[in-house]
């Protein structure tokens, strides 16, 4: 799979390739936050019927230029996190911008003053459309799981840092479609 990398798009690094390769994830699928495409591309070419969303019109353009590149179908939107959304997923995946930022002004590349609200946000949401939801969480901005009482958290897998650890976490909801 070739994916060009693009001006002004957050570029696939270690935590990308945290979210490939999971046997699970099959079915109707979303990626929210896209970037170059290098997540929903993947999941494509296993075969999965995949829409890509991201905030950045840049990524939007990326994402699709990389599916066409490399001659995949995906649905690619335009949107923050579901907003318009109205589809159900079996699967929800978002790698998520986690640095805190005394002025977030950018969603497309920060996670909020706490570093954590795109992903409370993306779990509010999230389980309203998809059975299962996987994201990223930097140890620097956990979120308090004990409030999310009736979901299921589980570490899947984490990457380790001098400063920080990334922790690849699945969460099954109680989605109302299953």
């Amino acid at each position: 799979m070739t994916i060009k990398r693009c001006d002004g798009v957050y570029d696939p690094d270690d935590d990308s390739y945290l979210f490939l390769n999971i046997e699970e994830i099959k079915g109707n699928v979303i990626e929210i936050g896209s970037g170059t495409g290098i997540i929903t591309l993947h999941y494509a070419k296993k075969g999965c019927n995949i829409t890509a969303v991201d905030i950045s019109g840049e990524a939007v353009v990326c994402t699709r230029n990389n599916a066409v590149k490399n001659g995949l179908k995906v649905n690619v939107i335009r949107t923050n996190l579901f907003d318009g959304i109205c589809n159900l997923f079996d699967f929800c995946i978002f790698n998520p911008p986690y640095l805190p930022s005394e002025f977030p002004d950018d969603p497309a590349w920060t996670g909020g003053k706490e570093g954590n609200e795109m992903i409370k946000s993306f779990i509010k949401e999230g389980q309203k459309h998809c059975r299962i939801l996987y994201y990223l969480e930097s140890s620097t901005a956990p979120i308090d799981k004990e409030y999310y009482s009736d979901l299921k958290f589980n570490n899947v897998r984490s990457i380790t840092y001098d400063f920080e650890q990334l922790t690849l976490v699945r969460v099954e909801t109680n989605a109302k479609y299953r």
